[in-house]
């Protein structure tokens, strides 16, 4: 009679890859110990190549010309309701009608922060600032021969590059969302040159936009007038002639305001101290840059030889195959 049959051992489980040793002699492991020896080993030629990346950050900041940041403090100021009538109070004989609130008040919008600051961003804003206060001299300095007040060797100056340079290097503005408040900055190698601009700035931002109501009010004007001698009906005469008078006062509000859409907190003043090249700054970024990039070099050796080692490995295997 058959013995019966032996209980089948069950399988050893697979070698998981992981554990597998690595081929031609890599270890499987980091070994720490061997990289923090390497670096241990090799202390002070980081230090001696941190120190001279410092002291090439530091002498690159002194190569580097000196910009003093000039900044101004902002109010905006919401559009007013034409000559102090209130649109809500229909009743009174001088109440606008619902025809004459769309058409005469500024309503300021809920965005009308954002546009504010849009336009002053804006190319067109910035070209016209840059063309009616003389800038690009001084945009493209290297150009320009200020004995002669000439450009040199026929040098034509492109606007679209110069209006590039005034938006991303000299020129910023910011809002403090806390308070609502907004802040330009001019940034320039010459501090009084910086807190003039800054200055010039705010004022041309408000003579572009009380220029640009100005215009509205007279095109609405002119339209209204128009408008006038074609009908007969006297409460729509009425009804214009108080269009008329609403925009005559927006016009003279427009004229009577230094102000008009930012109202100066804190006036911009030459700046004492430079905003950048930053001394200190660069030369600790410097060292610490330097003291990292040594340390990658020293792990960096640890691992060429692991793999010199590797490749020793393989040939020696190849040849006696």
């Amino acid at each position: 009679m058959d013995a019966p049959d032996a209980p089948k051992k069950p399988d050893s489980p697979p070698t998981p890859a992981a554990s597998q040793p690595l081929p031609f002699g890599l270890e499987d492991e980091i070994d720490l110990i061997e990289y923090l020896v390497t670096i241990f080993r090799n202390k002070h030629w980081i230090m001696l190549f941190a120190i001279l990346c410092a002291t090439a950050a530091y002498g690159m900041a002194k190569t580097m010309p000196d910009r003093y940041e000039a900044s101004v403090q902002l109010a905006l100021r919401q559009p007013d309701d034409p000559g102090g009538i209130s649109p809500d109070n229909r009743r009174a004989p001088e109440a606008l009608t619902l025809m004459e609130h769309s058409f005469v008040l500024r309503t300021a919008n809920e965005n009308y922060r954002h546009i504010v600051m849009a336009k002053m961003r804006s190319r067109t804003f910035g070209i016209d600032f840059i063309q009616h206060h003389d800038l690009l001299p001084h945009l493209f300095a290297e150009h320009w021969d200020d004995e002669h007040q000439q450009w040199i060797e026929g040098f034509t100056p492109d606007i679209d590059l110069a209006f590039k340079i005034f938006s991303e290097q000299v020129r910023s503005l910011a809002h403090n969302p806390e308070n609502d408040l907004l802040r330009l900055y001019i940034r320039w190698h010459d501090p009084r040159i910086a807190a003039e601009w800054a200055n010039d700035y705010v004022q041309a931002f408000n003579d572009y936009m009380r220029e640009q109501a100005i215009a509205e009010s007279r095109r609405k004007r002119a339209f209204l007038l128009e408008q006038l001698k074609d009908t007969r009906v006297v409460e729509v005469e009425k009804s214009l002639y108080r269009m008329i008078e609403a925009e005559t006062a927006l016009e003279v509000l427009a004229r009577a305001r230094d102000n008009y859409v930012l109202q100066v907190l804190d006036a911009a003043v030459p700046p004492d101290h430079k905003f950048s090249p930053s001394v200190k700054r660069l030369a600790l970024l410097g060292l610490f840059g330097g003291f990292g990039l040594g340390i990658a070099v020293a792990i960096g050796s640890v691992l060429v030889r692991k793999i010199r080692k590797a490749m020793a490995a393989y040939r020696a295997k190849s040849t006696d195959g």
